[in-house]
């Protein structure tokens, strides 16, 4: 029997010695390949890579003021409620543990006459607190996605409401560099943050109420000393696991660029498969795209082992915690603070719910980096949108040439300077241009020395071959393009009218809102129905209406209750689309004030795609005394104007008057 005992202890310990001699083998094989694969991947940088610092935390408040703004908005009151009901759920996570210590207790404990009822006694109580935690992670699963969405809608509309004031979105398209993808800011990057910054309560405030909770309950269970040594080891050990887990941020994004390598390059290939037969490079594509290939299996292989280590890591750490677990159950047992079997499950309980809380709580750190990338984005998304708006405008220098983007510059613009016209005079000046310098927002030069004036009784046509700056002089007078020196000057009275050679169709939308826009008005007076009905005649639109199906079609949408919206406006030809957006010059003339507004239509070949009625819209724009500069290379145009700036390159203009002028007519 004696031999029997040593033999089994030898047994034991050899399992012990070879057990511990693979896994110390295994570790260090698995590290040392680990450490091969490193060089691959040590430039990559990953948002798992950020590091909280003083500038992240300034651009987080500076986001998170932008997302709370009061603490009287809703989503300040749901996340009270969001945290509110973490503690909530806490307590009753515990009371679950001990509700079930209660029913084992009834289970194996208790004499045969009390031991059903106190079975039932202990189920009911089971069952009511899974019912109220059901309630309250139900409460909290159903609070998450709503504060995503309230911070996602409070920040798309905040920059989307910023983006579109003014000239904004204009400029920060074509006058600055910075905002290249404002889309995706307003979309995408204010979608994460919100979801992220919205789940900051779940990721650490959660774990952290229940690791107080199961550090209450355990102090109760084993005393304070115990419960917190045991806390202690737990932390160290998930801080010690996240130093040495393998740095898959690094080696996912080092897969994923050699996944895209190897088909971009395949793709290439079968895409140039004529040049390459002709060369007869089928053999050096071959050996290129299997180069390509075998990095992507290191890469393949890098994630393996990486995953391997990882998993040998955890169960070796949680191996080790369930040994902590059963140091501090059997001091309990020893210093007889356990003396029921249901004791020691609840303790064990206890133990395991902090060290998954615990370990949740270290884990979910790596959601600040992701939150990082996002709120700094955001952050350069919002000053950059209140510079435009100050009218600080940068740009790459060389933003046009091969050569790369090149430094960024602010570049200095001159404003508007709007005049008064003296009261009780007919004629006066609408537009002043003294010394203008009017350049591309590249920097390329289009007028260099512009000194013209342009009056209420005349009618100027823009001429020069492409790409002079005849167009360009149009944005400059609409303030789309401010000039970089001189003083440009415009009457406070004029209101432009801009119809270009491809009209803007608004998508969704009547043909009563395409002709109204961009005035966003949902109800339309008697008086104005007459005036869109007027700007369609003068216009020249009635083949669109007739297209539409008549005045009465829903498309037209003068009846509200049964307007369409769905017509692909679109499919238009580009005539048509052109009488539309001539239609709207003419709605905007007919209800403004003309004793307080006077119209100007700035025509960009706007319409070069009309048929015989052309010179009829034309003469309905002088009839109702519209002041027109315009862009045409037409001479059956040029007649309707009275003076005509020629542009020519290198900034060189020549100002004359039109020697034929044709007559207006009768109106019909």
């Amino acid at each position: 029997m004696l031999g029997f005992e040593v033999v089994k202890a030898l047994r034991d310990r050899g399992i012990v010695v070879s057990g511990t001699l693979a896994f110390l083998i295994c570790v260090l094989v698995q590290r040392a390949k680990l450490h091969q694969y490193d060089a691959a991947i040590v430039d990559i940088r990953t948002p798992d890579d950020t590091q909280v610092t003083r500038l992240f935390l300034k651009d987080f408040f500076h986001v998170a003021r932008l997302a709370l703004p009061t603490v009287w908005c809703k989503e300040f009151f749901g996340t009270l409620v969001f945290v509110t009901l973490f503690l909530l759920k806490s307590i009753l996570h515990v009371a679950q543990f001990n509700a079930n210590g209660h029913l084992l207790q009834a289970i194996v404990g208790g004499t045969a006459e009390d031991q059903v009822k106190r079975f039932f006694n202990a189920l009911l109580l089971r069952a009511a607190v899974s019912m109220m935690c059901a309630v309250c992670s139900s409460s909290v699963e159903h609070l998450r996605p709503w504060l995503v969405a309230c911070f996602r809608e409070r920040l798309s509309h905040l920059f989307q409401r910023r983006f579109y004031s003014r000239l904004i979105y204009y400029q920060a398209n074509v006058l600055d560099t910075r905002l290249e993808a404002a889309d995706t800011a307003i979309a995408t990057y204010s979608a994460e943050f919100a979801e992220h910054f919205a789940e900051l309560p779940y990721y650490f405030i959660l774990p952290f109420f229940e690791c107080a909770a199961s550090m209450v309950a355990l102090t109760r269970q084993v005393g304070g000393k115990a419960a917190a040594m045991a806390s202690v080891v737990v932390a160290i050990s998930v801080l010690v696991l996240q130093q040495l887990s393998p740095a898959f941020g690094r080696i996912h994004a080092l897969l994923l660029s050699r996944e895209d390598s190897y088909r971009r390059m395949l793709t290439t290939s079968l895409n140039n498969v004529e040049p390459i037969a002709l060369h007869n490079g089928g053999r050096y594509t071959r050996r290129q795209l299997d180069k390509q290939l075998g990095k992507l299996k290191r890469a393949l292989d890098q994630f393996a082992l990486a995953k391997g280590h990882f998993e040998l890591l955890e169960i070796s750490f949680s191996s080790f915690l369930q040994a902590i677990s059963g140091v501090v159950i059997f001091r309990g047992v020893q210093q007889k603070k356990m003396k029921e079997m249901s004791d020691v499950y609840v303790t064990m309980q206890y133990m395991q719910d902090l060290i998954e809380n615990v370990k949740s709580f270290v884990v979910n750190f790596r959601e600040i980096s992701h939150l990082s990338t996002f709120t700094t984005k955001l952050a350069e998304f919002d000053t950059t949108l209140t510079s435009i708006a100050q009218g600080c405008f940068v740009r790459s220098r060389n933003a046009s040439s091969e050569s790369g983007s090149g430094p960024q510059s602010p570049t200095d613009y001159t404003g508007v300077n709007y005049i008064v016209r003296p009261v009780g005079v007919k004629e006066f000046t609408l537009f002043s241009f003294n010394h203008v310098k009017l350049t591309t927002p590249v920097g390329r030069p289009l007028y260099n020395d512009l000194d013209l004036e342009i009056r209420s009784d005349q009618d100027w046509v823009l001429l020069g071959e492409n790409g002079c700056g005849k167009t360009s002089l149009l944005r400059m007078i609409s303030g789309l393009w401010p000039p970089t020196a001189g003083k440009y000057s415009m009457e406070q009275s004029v209101r432009l009218l801009f119809a270009p050679q491809y009209s803007y169709m608004v998508p969704q939308c009547t043909l009563l809102e395409q002709v109204r826009f961009p005035r966003i008005e949902s109800t339309v007076s008697a008086k104005e129905l007459v005036a869109f009905k007027e700007a369609l005649r003068l216009s020249g639109a009635r083949s669109v209406i007739e297209l539409l199906g008549g005045l009465e079609s829903s498309y037209i949408g003068l009846d509200p209750r049964t307007a369409d919206e769905t017509y692909d406006w679109d499919s238009l030809s580009g005539g048509q689309k052109q009488r539309i957006s001539m239609a709207r010059v003419f709605y905007r003339v007919l209800t403004m004030d003309r004793s307080q507004e006077t119209p100007v239509a700035l025509l960009d070949e706007s319409t070069s795609m009309m048929d015989e009625t052309e010179q009829e819209v034309l003469r309905n724009l002088r009839r109702l005394n519209v002041r027109m500069v315009s862009v045409t290379h037409r001479e059956e145009v040029i007649m309707h104007h009275t003076h005509a700036l020629q542009v020519q390159p290198g900034g060189r203009w020549t100002a004359t008057r039109v020697a034929t002028h044709v007559d207006i007519g009768h109106n019909s």
